[in-house]
């Protein structure tokens, strides 16, 4: 009976016990949720990491990435400067002039004033005048400048090379005494004037110019077909012409002596039988372009009653000055 009684006992302590034990559960829930704080706000999830394993730089994602807010353009200040237009032009070219100082001496005689840019070009446009036309004259288009009375006077070149324009001013002295003709009367004995003859004065320039060896000489029938009135000029006693062997001429030496009746006007009827051929030449006849420019810069010349004419690439004018020297009296 004893036994029985403990054992009642202790279940009833034990069903107490798990009584008090839920009791106790459900208050200590209810303090908990009472006691919940109302400014917990609930966390945004975590953006996954996305640098590479061991690196320190986030890996930028792709596509491009947008501005919330598109940007906001600044007004122009007041009075801004207009951006500057490029310069197309191209830069001026160099210009250069045959001749600045020349001396003539004697009435007739004669040389071409040129001007040419860099690249070998003529002008677009070019006029020649003369300050003093009564001591030595000018073609106003084609540069041919001829002496006419002793003086100094001045020669100028109006060029214009692409919108450029420029002058070129070449002083020409006519050197000769006033009291003399233009043409030297022939010595007293009655022998031609001084100077050596045309064959050695051509074998001279042959000495000290390349390609004069290989020419072709001008007979009787191709003087007249070349030179057509050349031979018919009857105060000419000696001629002596001569061109490269091919048909794209662009070296050619021309001499003729005249008697000692001459006068001014044969001078200038034979250099214009010689400048008639250049001209020939110059404008299409050598065929090929440089041909061509170095015909158009041939020069024909007077002294002593000879007249000369020289074609050569960029030595005509020395040329033409040795032969003044070498017939000068």
């Amino acid at each position: 009976m004893k036994r029985l009684t403990v054992i009642l006992l202790s279940l009833v302590l034990l069903l107490s016990l798990t009584a008090c034990e839920d009791a106790v559960s459900k208050l200590l829930y209810q303090n908990n949720k009472d006691d919940t704080p109302n400014n917990v706000q609930a966390q945004e999830p975590s953006i996954p990491n996305t640098t590479p394993s061991g690196g320190n730089t986030p890996v930028e994602p792709e596509g491009p990435v947008e501005s919330a807010e598109p940007p906001v353009s600044q007004p122009e200040p007041d009075g801004a400067a207009e951006p500057a237009e490029k310069d197309e032009s191209q830069p001026s070219p160099d210009i250069m002039a045959s001749h600045t100082d020349v001396s003539l001496f004697s009435a007739g005689e004669s040389f071409r004033f040129t001007v040419w840019n860099s690249s070998g070009n003529a002008p677009d446009a070019c006029t020649y005048t003369s300050a003093d036309p009564a001591v030595a004259a000018v073609d106003e288009t084609g540069g041919e400048i001829t002496a006419v009375a002793p003086g100094t006077t001045t020669i100028t070149a109006h060029v214009e090379f692409g919108g450029e324009k420029r002058d070129f001013e070449c002083i020409v002295r006519c050197r000769w005494s006033a009291e003399e003709p233009g043409l030297p009367d022939p010595d007293t004995d009655g022998t031609p004037a001084s100077g050596p003859s045309l064959s050695d004065f051509f074998a001279t320039l042959q000495s000290k110019y390349e390609g004069l060896d290989a020419m072709m000489v001008m007979d009787t029938q191709l003087l007249d077909t070349y030179y057509p009135g050349l031979t018919s000029i009857a105060a000419v006693e000696e001629v002596l012409v001569q061109e490269t062997k091919m048909s794209s001429a662009n070296v050619a030496v021309g001499l003729v002596r005249l008697s000692d009746s001459a006068t001014i006007e044969d001078v200038l009827a034979v250099q214009s039988v010689f400048q008639s051929r250049i001209t020939a030449q110059a404008e299409g006849g050598a065929f090929y372009p440089a041909s061509c420019e170095t015909w158009e810069n041939g020069v024909t010349t007077s002294v002593s009653k000879c007249v000369g004419m020289f074609v050569y690439p960029d030595g005509a004018n020395s040329m033409a000055n040795l032969f003044t020297d070498a017939f000068s009296n």
